[in-house]
């Protein structure tokens, strides 16, 4: 009997505890997650430079940031926006200045990953930026599918070539590679395909 009336007991004290909203405010074990947040992450160097580059790897137009640094010094530390997933970046030094560019290299979200080029020199006082000229459209049959590096002073940009009627997945025009060389314009600086 003394049994029974306890189990009413704990009963009766649960169900005030229920009714009063006790129990809404206890935490359930995994009802509560975190959201999951992925970056792109790099460190590059050139001689006495490094640079640190990050991005959120989520949304079609991602937030990059660069820090740049000149042994412990900081030289500049700037956000841009991006297009696509970054799949890679390099330093280099295109035009045997020997002040160093950086390179970043975007995919665009989507079955085409058309390839596109962020970049930058980092002369001894300032940042400038690098142009691409005629990037977009290359030729007829591109369809994207960049695939893109730097070789010795040659920004190198290789792509399958579509004809008509083929599917995305399988291109049966060949593949084109163009080499891009870095040029002074003015202020700024170009990347111009080779003719």
């Amino acid at each position: 009997m003394i049994n029974w009336l306890s189990y009413v007991w704990l009963g009766m004290v649960w169900l005030l505890g229920f009714g009063s909203g006790a129990a809404k405010r206890r935490p359930v074990a995994g009802r509560y997650e975190q959201p999951l947040t992925t970056t792109y992450s790099t460190s590059l160097r050139y001689n006495i430079y490094t640079f640190n580059i990050s991005a959120a790897d989520t949304g079609a137009v991602r937030e990059l940031t660069v820090k740049a640094y000149r042994g412990d010094l900081l030289l500049t530390n700037f956000k841009t926006r991006i297009d696509g997933a970054i799949v890679n970046a390099e330093v280099a030094d295109l035009d045997n200045n020997r002040f160093p560019e950086l390179y970043v290299y975007s995919t665009s979200n989507g079955s085409g990953s058309f390839g596109r080029v962020y970049g930058w020199q980092f002369l001894l006082e300032r940042k400038v930026d690098i142009r691409l000229v005629d990037w977009q459209k290359p030729g007829a049959g591109y369809m994207g599918h960049d695939s893109l590096w730097i070789e010795r002073d040659i920004l190198c940009r290789k792509f399958p070539v579509y004809r008509p009627g083929d599917t995305n997945a399988e291109p049966t025009g060949g593949v084109i590679m163009m080499r891009y060389r870095l040029q002074p314009a003015g202020e700024a600086y170009t990347l111009s395909a080779e003719q």
